[in-house]
């Protein structure tokens, strides 16, 4: 039997012939240096590593690396194996898809909710922002990146690593920052808004693309980190031009601070990337807010289609548990 849908091969020895999306294309070499391609294939939720070699390669060196490129959509034909426990496919051949043969939709992932409905809670959220400064600065970013914001994922791998995935992090963190801060009032809700919608903004910039993404130059260079914390800085910049001052006044200036602290610690420690550890209540937190939401999507993602009643390994949490359905 032959397959022509990702997400339909479970097992060694079937056989493939169909479409797949290029997330990533690796080239290396074997242990007598001969060239093959790591290459991830993906079909909406499902991605299945591909092995090219050289065979496929040899005298075609250059064509085959235009065709594999990140977001190319290819029709493939090969067999699955397991190697270490996990399913991948040997490509037996492989060729660009036409234009007519698919439509890019079709391959990518995107949330559980519409991005409209989504895109229109987070903007509901601004819109409770009391502090002017905080609000004008938030809305003003938001306002500049709301497209690519709607489209990039939250991450590249493990988490929320689809279409929309930013977007659909951030307001899941808000939804639960909000529950959190209705709670407790000593817990700032502009800081919780604010700091949680611009924590991971500049993703958009650290990433190259929204469909098969990669590091950009300044994600390499810079990180989503400091480049959020600068976008802050930018703005408040303009609002001392646009009043021809010099500076805030104290208020205004702590609570640029604040919300730059919210952005620059959110990863909780210096290990883990933070130029900064949390040291305000809300700073604190948006750190155990983002690691809530991403370790439950991760997990979701993770055990979606493993056995019930069985230990899985989910990258990189080690073996998890799938309960038995009631």
């Amino acid at each position: 039997m032959v397959f022509n849908q990702l997400q339909d091969l479970t097992e060694a020895n079937q056989q493939f012939q169909g479409f797949g999306l290029v997330r990533s294309a690796n080239l290396a070499q074997t242990k007598k240096g001969d060239p093959f391609y790591n290459v991830t294939l993906a079909h909406g939720k499902t991605e299945l590593p591909v092995k090219v070699w050289s065979d496929l390669i040899h005298g075609r060196e250059e064509e085959v690396k235009q065709m594999l490129q990140d977001g190319r959509v290819l029709y493939v034909e090969g067999d699955t194996s397991t190697y270490q426990d996990k399913l991948q496919m040997t490509a037996r051949s492989f060729r660009p898809a036409k234009e007519e043969e698919y439509d890019i939709a079709d391959f990518l992932e995107t949330p559980p909710e519409p991005i409209e409905a989504l895109q229109q809670e987070l903007e509901g959220y601004l819109e409770q922002i009391v502090d002017p400064i905080v609000k004008d600065i938030v809305q003003t970013i938001y306002t500049r990146y709301k497209k690519p914001f709607a489209a990039y994922p939250a991450a590249t791998h493990n988490h929320h690593s689809f279409v929309g995935g930013l977007l659909y992090h951030t307001v899941c963190m808000l939804r639960l920052g909000m529950d959190i801060a209705s709670r407790y009032p000593a817990v700032n809700k502009d800081f919780i808004i604010g700091g949680i919608t611009l924590h991971d903004a500049s993703k958009v910039i650290e990433y190259t693309n929204h469909i098969a993404p990669q590091y950009s130059n300044p994600g390499e260079f810079i990180g989503h980190i400091s480049m959020s914390s600068m976008f802050v800085d930018r703005e408040q910049q303009r609002i001392l031009s646009e009043r021809g001052e010099s500076k805030l006044n104290p208020h205004e200036q702590e609570a640029v601070y604040q919300l730059q602290h919210c952005i620059l610690s959110h990863h909780g420690r210096m290990e883990w990337g933070s130029p900064v550890e949390p040291k305000t209540l809300e700073a604190h937190i948006i750190h155990q807010i983002d690691m809530i939401d991403s370790r439950v999507n991760m997990i979701e993602r993770g055990l979606a289609d493993a056995p019930e009643g069985e230990f899985t390994k989910v990258f990189p949490l080690g073996k998890l548990y799938k309960p038995m359905s009631r």
